[in-house]
């Protein structure tokens, strides 16, 4: 009975939730659709229009829909949205200038370079770009985020902050010692003497081919940030490095040095703002991002856009809205590139990767997707975002075209195993273990003991033959050899620039480069509207909704309802930005969300 009545419930609730829902998408098209003379742009948009981007919100990779983290609901704007809507505002005439909020950065390197190349195309229209900063680093070294500052033409700082333009390095810890007192010992085979990730469990200092992968990882980071910032600036490289020499600037020193254009608090940007762009109304990127351009006309093409960002392993990981949506799930990757590859509307799979790596089989498993979508005669282009790298690189290598920036980790071609034994560990601590097992390999993985003469022999073998593979499949995948592939591979990472000379990729540029070499790949120009089509990886469809209420007891019905409700939510996004979309005038360029069935 009490089962019963918690049934009733759940589906009460749910009937309740899609009332409140219709309820809500009713008043949202009143407003949007009542007055059938003004067009969508005109109701929406101001006349004149100052771009808003709050970059201490952060920009993510991939979907920003909402997510459930505890009870909050939130939605983030993607680098992606970002960079597309920096490009139509360009191009708008509505929009008179871009300004920028940068006191907490969360972007990496190349992803701060692709926003730089977004603006700079931004001032070429002729169009002002201004950033204010609370503080540029407080007191220590942001060379990454001064470099990020110095692409927007007009920089405004508070007059106490420092302007944190410095060195970059790194600092390796090595365990090995320390791991032995407490009786630990890593057991761990790689192949590529650079595949120098175990290194801090098995080594006691950085071995020559880690140090110099590393000294030349950091130095290319440090020469781009150098000729950026003096370019920008207009100083000479020369000037740039002895600046940095001498470390973090107060902010009047960095005023005289040319690193920054005015000293002044947040009130009195905002109100130079507004005096220099009288009439003007500030719009939120993440607002503009969703508005339409007038006058433009209907794509022809459509562009199917899949993220691949995070740790790949294999399965369909968790679908709960209350879980991470952090990682690469083999099966819904594969699912998500089958459905727009067997897509007869799509033309191109535009395939956004940020990923160090994880499971060689599931990469392997979305490898093959990649080369079904190619076989089917479908394009597939890559732009890599911070990392591409061991298995990131592995789903990549395949592609018709890869596209980097130049801070883009990539590469490491190369692949390792091993494990932690904690046999001194349980003898210090008097622990005694028994074991009974059937099959002389059966102890391989073990904690309790090292590799055997047996099990290292079995091991090499594996790693000989997974490494064979992967060498195989990037020299068929990048058109050379293997001899060829062999002299950049053995776990080397490379930045973007020196992957170029490495042949490892194609071309340096983001998001928006490789998305106008797709468009030239299905016989448009690169200035031509495109439909960007999101392929999620979702598994649910509308009788979906109920799974989410369960008969176990109250408290999980009331969670049910909130999962329902963030459910309920993903998918009524799309439904109400397809109507807007067909109202009028559809962006220039904008997402047009897909369920992967």
């Amino acid at each position: 009975m009490r089962t019963f009545g918690l049934v009733i419930l759940s589906l009460f609730a749910g009937v309740g939730l899609i009332v409140v829902a219709l309820f809500v998408g009713g008043a949202y098209l009143a407003v949007n659709f009542a007055d059938g003379k003004k067009s969508n742009a005109d109701v929406s948009a101001p006349s004149k229009i100052v771009l808003e981007v709050d970059l201490d919100k952060g920009l993510v990779e991939g979907k920003g829909g909402p997510r459930l983290e505890g009870f909050n609901i939130h939605s983030a704007t993607t680098l992606q949205d970002a960079v597309l809507a920096i490009r139509k505002a360009k191009d708008d005439r509505r929009v008179v200038a871009l300004k920028a909020n940068l006191s907490n950065p969360s972007l990496g390197l190349a992803q701060s370079q692709e926003l730089r190349g977004a603006v700079a195309e931004f001032k070429a229209a002729g169009k002002p770009a201004f950033i204010f900063s609370e503080t540029i680093g407080e007191g220590e070294g942001a060379l990454p985020t001064y470099y990020l500052a110095a692409g927007f033409g007009d920089i405004w700082v508070q007059p106490s902050a420092t302007v944190g333009i410095a060195g970059i390095g790194t600092e390796a810890f090595f365990l090995k010692d320390f791991l032995a007192k407490l009786g630990v010992k890593a057991n761990f085979v790689a192949r590529g003497e650079y595949k120098s990730a175990p290194e801090m469990l098995t080594n006691t200092q950085m071995s020559p081919a880690n140090r110099e992968e590393t000294q030349a990882l950091l130095g290319g980071w440090f020469g781009q940030m150098v000729d950026g910032i003096a370019a920008d600036r207009k100083i000479t490289t020369d000037q740039v490095k002895a600046i940095i020499d001498q470390g973090p600037q107060m902010a009047k020193e960095a005023q005289e040095k040319g690193l920054i254009d005015h000293l002044g608090y947040r009130d009195q940007f905002e109100a130079a703002m507004k005096k220099q762009f009288t009439d003007a109304k500030n719009v939120t990127l993440a607002r503009y991002a969703h508005m339409p351009v007038p006058g433009v006309g209907t794509a022809s093409k459509r562009i199917a856009v899949i993220h691949a960002i995070g740790e790949i392993d294999r399965g369909g990981g968790d679908d709960s809205p209350f879980s991470s949506a952090d990682g690469i799930h083999a099966d819904r990757m594969v699912k998500a590139i089958r459905k727009a590859a067997d897509d007869k509307k799509i033309d191109a799979i535009l395939l956004r990767v940020d990923s160090p790596g994880g499971s060689y089989v599931a990469s392997d498993t979305i490898w093959r997707e990649v080369v079904r979508a190619k076989e089917l005669g479908k394009p597939v282009i890559v732009s890599m975002g911070n990392t591409a790298a061991s298995g990131g690189y592995f789903i990549a290598m395949p592609a018709d075209r890869i596209f980097a920036s130049p801070a883009t980790v990539t590469g490491s071609i190369g692949v390792f195993t091993g494990k932690m034994v904690v046999a001194d560990t349980l003898a210090k601590l008097n622990i005694n273990k028994e074991r009974i097992t059937f099959g002389e390999s059966t102890g391989m993985f073990s904690a309790t003991s090292e590799f055997s003469p047996k099990d290292l022999e079995r091991i090499n073998h594996m790693l000989d033959v997974t490494y064979a593979d992967f060498t195989g499949k990037a020299a068929q995948g990048r058109g050379k050899s293997v001899e060829e592939i062999q002299k950049v591979a053995r776990g080397r990472v490379w930045t973007g620039a020196d992957a170029i000379g490495a042949g490892l990729v194609d071309e340096l540029g983001g998001f928006l480069q490789a998305l106008d070499y797709t468009k030239t790949k299905i016989g448009l120009k690169a200035t031509d509207r495109v439909s960007l089509v999101e392929f999620s990886d979702s598994k649910e469809g509308w009788w979906d909704f109920f799974k989410y209420f369960d008969d176990s007891d109250v408290p999980n019905d009331v969670e049910g309802f909130f999962r329902a409700m963030v459910w309920f939510g993903n998918v009524i996004k799309p439904v109400m930005a397809e109507m807007n979309a067909a109202n009028d005038n559809a962006p220039q360029l904008y997402w047009e969300p897909v369920k992967a069935k």
